[in-house]
């Protein structure tokens, strides 16, 4: 389930015909119509200076997911995540079994220089 969107200031929810609503830069959402009656570059919430992005289709995707509901978001990105620790997972695979060999290198090495020892003394 998504977020439900409404104005941080009138608490309008968007309808048709819908004013256009935007995100500040310090976490608001804010209806078009109440941004037009508050100061430019300043929140009407926290009143500190901000910047906003109207939301819309083509709003970046990080944006977007904000207003998605977690069920959503465990779905969207479980794929890349398993994906992601799959990756990891074969490295880590391929720099043990490096070690391993190595180690065995150096055993059969260590064997071989003990052996030599013995055979000196």
């Amino acid at each position: 389930m998504a977020v439900a969107v409404f104005c941080n200031v009138c608490f309008r929810e968007p309808c048709k015909p819908t004013p256009r609503f935007s995100l500040t830069s310090c976490g608001h959402v804010i209806c078009e119509i109440c941004l037009q009656k508050g100061k430019k570059d300043e929140c009407l919430i926290c009143r500190t200076p901000c910047r906003t992005l109207f939301l819309s289709k083509q709003t970046n995707p990080d944006i977007q997911s904000l207003f998605m509901g977690i069920d959503t978001l465990c779905k969207k990105y479980s794929k890349e995540i398993t994906q992601i620790s799959e990756f990891q997972e074969k490295h880590r695979k391929h720099l043990l079994a490096y070690h391993r060999q190595k180690t065995v290198k150096l055993e059969e090495s260590l064997k071989k220089v003990t052996q030599q020892m013995h055979q000196i003394q």
